[in-house]
């Protein structure tokens, strides 16, 4: 599941990055199917993380009350249901041709002459690139400005999102190594922070279903993940401070200049 979110993931990005050299039509009609499987494959994945996320801080709890079986047990249903509904999409899409529908938007793309298809490739490298550095930089201060879960997950995909803008073009243009490098570093940071606040949140929702007499210790638990999260906000907030700096800017356009 992890792996075909990826892919579809990449999929969808590289629809975005070349869109302006897509056949509009045909791409109008792909795409939604794209965000579609991207959306389903999420569902599934999500309740993935939680359980892994929970598993992985129950080795840090001597007693949660209680807290992680009662939320668990719901994940796992939830799971179920999430990836039967991702079967029937896959089937319907597959059913529908989806691979036949993507092969043509890309014959057809090919034989486009419009003046977007005539860029030379580093000039559109560097269009797109730049286009998603100044993302980043509209969502960077204010996420540097406190700890605002929204902030810092809407900050975290717009580096995502430069880092795919930057992967298509690696193979050629060897100054990117660095700078890639560092932008993916901070995407995996930002996103394991960002798992953990979905985990607070999913945590939390449970409580409810936590004995009384045991709501002590999953409060406590609560408590514990507040602590590692904040951990991870620092550790993020070192990280994303890079993005501020002028340096790290001209040295990802000069890579592509």
């Amino acid at each position: 599941i992890h792996d075909m979110r990826v892919s579809v993931k990449r999929l969808r990005e590289s629809m975005r990055l070349f869109r302006k050299l897509l056949p509009t039509k045909r791409r109008q009609r792909i795409f939604p199917e794209v965000e579609l499987l991207n959306d389903t494959l999420g569902e599934v994945r999500e309740r993935d993380v939680l359980a892994l996320d929970a598993e992985e801080f129950a080795h840090e709890l001597v007693d949660d009350g209680g807290l992680l079986s009662a939320a668990t047990g719901a994940w796992k249903l939830e799971r179920d249901e999430a990836f039967a509904h991702l079967l029937k999409v896959w089937s319907r899409m597959t059913g529908e041709g989806f691979f036949d529908a993507l092969e043509e938007v890309a014959r057809r793309t090919g034989k486009r002459g419009r003046k977007a298809n005539r860029l030379p490739v580093d000039r559109f490298a560097y269009d797109a690139i730049r286009r998603g550095m100044e993302r980043v930089d509209t969502r960077l201060h204010p996420a540097l400005e406190g700890d605002d879960p929204a902030l810092l997950h809407r900050l975290r995909i717009g580096i995502k999102r430069l880092r795919y803008a930057m992967e298509p073009f690696r193979g050629f243009l060897p100054g990117l190594a660095e700078p890639y490098k560092i932008v993916s570093d901070a995407q995996e940071l930002l996103g394991l922070t960002h798992d953990l606040d979905v985990l607070r949140e999913r945590l939390a929702h449970h409580l409810d279903a936590v004995a009384p007499d045991r709501r002590g210790a999953a409060e406590a638990s609560l408590g514990l993940l507040d602590r590692r999260r904040g951990e991870r906000y620092t550790q993020s907030r070192q990280v994303i401070t890079v993005f501020a700096e002028p340096d790290f800017t001209r040295s990802l356009l000069d890579a592509i200049d």
